[in-house]
Protein backbone atom coordinates (compact mmCIF):
# COMPACT_ATOMS: atom_id res chain seq x y z
CA UNK A 1 0.00 0.00 0.00
CA UNK A 2 1.29 3.62 -0.95
CA UNK A 3 1.61 6.09 1.65
CA UNK A 4 0.05 9.36 1.26
CA UNK A 5 3.54 11.26 1.13
CA UNK A 6 4.94 8.57 -1.59
CA UNK A 7 1.51 9.52 -3.49
CA UNK A 8 2.35 12.98 -3.30
CA UNK A 9 5.91 12.66 -4.28
CA UNK A 10 5.18 10.68 -7.12
CA UNK A 11 2.14 13.19 -8.60
CA UNK A 12 4.63 16.19 -7.93
CA UNK A 13 2.93 17.51 -5.61
CA UNK A 14 4.03 21.30 -4.44
CA UNK A 15 2.93 22.89 -1.37
CA UNK A 16 1.31 25.73 -1.96
CA UNK A 17 3.31 29.23 -0.47
CA UNK A 18 2.63 30.81 2.83
CA UNK A 19 -0.63 32.82 2.65
CA UNK A 20 -0.21 36.49 2.68
CA UNK A 21 -2.56 38.73 4.72
CA UNK A 22 -0.66 41.48 5.27
CA UNK A 23 -3.61 43.14 2.71
CA UNK A 24 -5.86 42.48 5.45
CA UNK A 25 -3.76 44.40 8.11
CA UNK A 26 -3.72 47.77 6.18
CA UNK A 27 -6.17 50.35 7.65
CA UNK A 28 -6.24 52.09 4.31
CA UNK A 29 -7.92 49.11 2.07
CA UNK A 30 -11.72 48.72 2.01
CA UNK A 31 -13.50 45.57 0.90
CA UNK A 32 -14.03 44.59 -2.43
CA UNK A 33 -17.10 42.53 -2.16
CA UNK A 34 -19.45 41.48 0.13
CA UNK A 35 -18.97 37.82 2.29
CA UNK A 36 -19.53 34.38 1.00
CA UNK A 37 -21.96 32.40 3.17
CA UNK A 38 -20.20 29.14 1.59
CA UNK A 39 -16.84 27.75 3.30
CA UNK A 40 -13.79 28.17 1.66
CA UNK A 41 -12.54 24.93 -0.23
CA UNK A 42 -9.49 26.20 -1.16
CA UNK A 43 -7.73 23.85 1.67
CA UNK A 44 -6.49 21.02 0.52
CA UNK A 45 -6.05 17.58 2.93
CA UNK A 46 -2.46 17.86 2.38
CA UNK A 47 -2.21 21.62 2.66
CA UNK A 48 -3.96 21.30 5.76
CA UNK A 49 -1.67 18.76 7.58
CA UNK A 50 1.23 21.23 6.11
CA UNK A 51 0.14 24.19 7.37
CA UNK A 52 -0.46 23.18 10.89
CA UNK A 53 2.93 21.01 10.84
CA UNK A 54 4.82 24.50 9.72
CA UNK A 55 3.30 26.30 12.06
CA UNK A 56 5.00 27.98 15.15
CA UNK A 57 1.92 28.10 18.35
CA UNK A 58 3.01 30.70 20.91
CA UNK A 59 4.47 29.77 24.23
CA UNK A 60 1.73 29.48 26.73
CA UNK A 61 1.39 27.63 29.53
CA UNK A 62 -2.05 26.28 29.29
CA UNK A 63 -2.24 24.19 31.67
CA UNK A 64 -0.53 26.10 35.17
CA UNK A 65 0.76 23.56 38.32
CA UNK A 66 -1.73 24.38 41.42
CA UNK A 67 0.07 22.22 44.58
CA UNK A 68 -3.47 21.97 45.85
CA UNK A 69 -5.85 21.01 43.43
CA UNK A 70 -3.22 19.38 40.30
CA UNK A 71 -3.44 21.20 37.04
CA UNK A 72 -6.18 23.78 36.41
CA UNK A 73 -6.54 25.47 32.98
CA UNK A 74 -5.09 29.17 32.23
CA UNK A 75 -7.75 31.43 32.42
CA UNK A 76 -9.43 33.12 29.07
CA UNK A 77 -8.13 36.06 27.83
CA UNK A 78 -9.95 38.11 25.10
CA UNK A 79 -8.58 39.63 22.00
CA UNK A 80 -7.23 43.02 22.00
CA UNK A 81 -7.85 46.01 20.06
CA UNK A 82 -5.39 45.31 17.41
CA UNK A 83 -6.38 42.14 17.11
CA UNK A 84 -10.45 42.49 17.37
CA UNK A 85 -9.75 45.30 14.09
CA UNK A 86 -7.57 43.15 11.97
CA UNK A 87 -10.18 39.77 12.85
CA UNK A 88 -13.17 42.19 11.85
CA UNK A 89 -11.49 43.16 8.79
CA UNK A 90 -11.24 39.71 7.84
CA UNK A 91 -15.17 38.58 8.90
CA UNK A 92 -15.72 41.38 6.44
CA UNK A 93 -14.47 39.92 3.72
CA UNK A 94 -15.11 35.98 4.41
CA UNK A 95 -17.28 34.61 7.28
CA UNK A 96 -15.49 31.03 6.72
CA UNK A 97 -11.23 31.72 6.80
CA UNK A 98 -9.57 28.69 5.53
CA UNK A 99 -7.34 26.75 7.94
CA UNK A 100 -4.14 28.07 6.45
CA UNK A 101 -5.63 31.82 6.55
CA UNK A 102 -6.62 30.90 10.71
CA UNK A 103 -2.87 29.60 11.37
CA UNK A 104 -1.54 32.60 9.12
CA UNK A 105 -3.90 35.07 11.42
CA UNK A 106 -2.80 33.30 14.41
CA UNK A 107 0.94 33.58 13.43
CA UNK A 108 0.30 37.70 12.69
CA UNK A 109 -1.39 38.10 15.67
CA UNK A 110 -0.44 35.88 18.55
CA UNK A 111 -3.25 33.77 18.76
CA UNK A 112 -3.60 30.12 18.45
CA UNK A 113 -5.54 29.29 15.30
CA UNK A 114 -8.11 27.16 17.50
CA UNK A 115 -8.85 30.60 18.75
CA UNK A 116 -9.05 32.28 15.57
CA UNK A 117 -11.60 29.62 14.78
CA UNK A 118 -13.56 29.88 17.96
CA UNK A 119 -13.39 33.58 17.15
CA UNK A 120 -14.87 33.12 13.96
CA UNK A 121 -17.50 30.58 14.97
CA UNK A 122 -18.61 32.70 17.75
CA UNK A 123 -18.88 35.67 15.14
CA UNK A 124 -20.94 34.06 12.92
CA UNK A 125 -23.87 32.87 15.64
CA UNK A 126 -23.71 36.33 17.09
CA UNK A 127 -25.08 38.04 13.35
CA UNK A 128 -27.05 35.00 13.23
CA UNK A 129 -29.03 36.04 16.55
CA UNK A 130 -28.84 39.87 15.45
CA UNK A 131 -30.69 39.10 12.07
CA UNK A 132 -33.01 36.45 13.94
CA UNK A 133 -34.09 39.38 15.98
CA UNK A 134 -34.43 41.73 13.46
CA UNK A 135 -36.88 39.72 11.70
CA UNK A 136 -38.92 38.85 14.72
CA UNK A 137 -38.97 42.31 15.25
CA UNK A 138 -39.96 43.14 11.85
CA UNK A 139 -42.63 40.24 12.32
CA UNK A 140 -44.18 41.68 15.28
CA UNK A 141 -44.17 45.64 14.06
CA UNK A 142 -45.94 43.76 10.90
CA UNK A 143 -48.19 42.05 13.43
CA UNK A 144 -49.23 45.12 15.14
CA UNK A 145 -50.28 47.40 12.07
CA UNK A 146 -52.53 44.79 10.38
CA UNK A 147 -54.55 44.60 13.81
Amino acid sequence: MTSLSNMLTQQNYKRPPMLDISFLLNDDQEPERSPSLSPSLTASPASVSSTYSSYSFPQQDYWEQSKESGPIKAKRRRANSEQLEVLNRVFDRTFFPSTQMRAELGRQLGMNPRTVQIWFQNRRQAMRTKERQRLIKLRNETKLKSV
